[in-house]
């Protein structure tokens, strides 16, 4: 039984309900399919070898009741642990109990919305629970006598290299279909390089990449694309070059630590040949946008008020409800009403910068002012308070409290490779740079990748 977990789910009345049918339904089957037998078996067997019949025919009816009932649960956006044992009307004993084996406790605590965990549930009691750590990794949870004990089944990935390459003609998805690849390994060059192109404004036709990517099979089965390695991308001339790479001290087995980075990056990033980070400080766009509907213009004409007023920001069109990332980390200086804003948000960064996200049609649950925030951090939706024609994102850019031009400031960069690290990175750089120049796996790049078992070319 699949369960999507809300506020407002009849959970129990469903197990209830399930108890009771399949009680019910034995019951019948039992009698309907031992209703003539019974009648000729009377004739035969003493009463003692009918009670032996009978209890025995009990138990195993007790049994089959007493089987555990695996419930799929598919986690909710805000839904934590706890929340999902109580709607289940588990023991919180039992959860606590959990938490405290040792390193559980980090295996437990962060879900992400959408992935399932499937729960052993007995009379009311918790029996076993197994999640997916990664695509080879499984916690698997089970009941036994003296309390709960633990164990992570691995099943490793077997990593192809692969080398895809295209030309784009409409779209950096037509690209990628083109090369055949799928449209969630665009989506990653686009995120690496988010800081440097606009995807939406700035790609010509005629501009180019090529990606160096894992393909992943599990038991022979294909699990799609794994981690980008290194990437190039050619726009309007100027190119572009990524290398992954563990900026922080590594130790254990690199493979194992790749799978564990699938879900989230951690000590990953993405370099130039120089070692300097792709990540900057802030976002060019806080947001997904369909168009630039009005550009940095001290001179532009207001289209509510029909007089020259400074436009100090730049306005994404955006559908309503569209969510805003906060553009870098900073401190929520101001969130409310203010004006012609309308709803909106003002978070004080580093190095007197501050970020101004207007006509907002409401806030991210639970922001409030002095909160500290993250890059990437959805802090509200778009919308069209304040004066505003049209669904929208007015956003600012101000350096010491002057407004600068969000789509032309220079950004700072985030942390490059440090000194001690430097030698590592170029040593791993060489192989996949050189694969880059080539279009091809070279033996030098097999040597460097963790475990790789076949090569192949894609989209050439």
């Amino acid at each position: 039984m699949t369960l999507e977990i809300g506020s407002k789910n009849g959970v129990m009345s469903l197990l209830k309900a399930r108890w009771l049918q399949c009680t019910v339904v034995a019951v019948l089957a039992l009698t309907w399919w031992r209703g003539e037998s019974w009648l000729t078996d009377l004739r035969r067997l003493d009463e003692g070898a009918i009670g032996e019949r009978i209890s025995a025919e009990a138990e195993a009816a007790k049994q089959a009741v007493l089987m555990p009932l695996t419930i799929d649960v598919i986690v909710g956006a805000n839904d934590t642990l706890e929340m999902i044992f109580r709607k289940l009307e588990l023991s919180v004993a039992d959860l606590a109990s959990l938490r405290a084996l040792p390193d559980l406790r980090r295996s437990l605590d962060r879900l992400y919305p959408g992935e399932l965990l499937k729960f052993g549930v007995r009379d009311s009691e918790l029996v076993s629970l197994e999640r997916q750590l990664s695509p080879s990794e499984t916690l698997q949870v089970k009941r036994e006598a003296d309390g709960f004990e633990s164990e992570v089944i691995i099943n490793p990935l077997e990593r192809t290299v692969r080398v895809g390459e295209a030309t784009i003609r409409n779209s950096l998805f037509q690209a990628a279909d083109d090369a055949g690849l799928s449209d969630s390994l665009a989506l990653r060059i686009a995120d690496i390089f988010r800081w440097d192109i606009d995807f939406v404004l700035d790609i010509q036709p005629g501009d180019r990449f090529r990606v160096i990517y894992e393909e992943l099979s599990q038991d022979g089965t294909p699990l799609g694309e794994g981690d980008v390695l290194a990437v190039e991308f050619v726009n309007q001339g100027a190119v572009y070059r990524a290398i992954r790479f563990a900026h922080g001290e590594v130790t254990g087995d690199a493979s194992m630590q790749s799978d564990a980075s699938m879900r989230d990056e951690g000590d990953f990033g993405y370099y130039t040949p120089d070692g300097k980070s792709l990540r900057k400080a802030f976002l060019r766009a806080p947001l997904e946008f369909t168009r630039v509907s009005s550009r940095f213009n001290m001179f532009r004409r207001h289209p509510v008020l029909n007089r020259i007023r400074a436009h100090r920001g730049v306005d994404y069109a955006a559908p309503i409800g569209t969510p805003v990332k906060a553009a870098g980390e900073g401190r929520v200086r101001f969130i409310g009403n203010k004006g012609g804003y309308g709803k909106v948000i003002e978070i004080q960064h580093a190095n007197e910068v501050r970020t101004v996200y207007g006509h907002l049609s409401r806030f991210a649950r639970g922001l409030r002012q002095g909160e500290r925030v993250r890059q990437g951090e959805i802090i509200g939706f778009v919308g069209m308070t304040g004066l505003a024609t049209g669904p929208h994102l007015h956003y600012e850019y101000l350096l010491s409290g002057v407004h600068k031009d969000p789509q032309k400031v220079a950004l700072p960069n985030d942390r490059p490779i440090s000194a001690s690290r430097m030698g590592d990175f170029k040593a791993h750089a060489a192989p996949l740079l050189a694969g880059l120049e080539s279009g091809q796996v070279t033996p030098a790049l097999l040597a460097m990748v963790a475990a790789p078992i076949s090569t192949g070319t894609a989209g050439r």
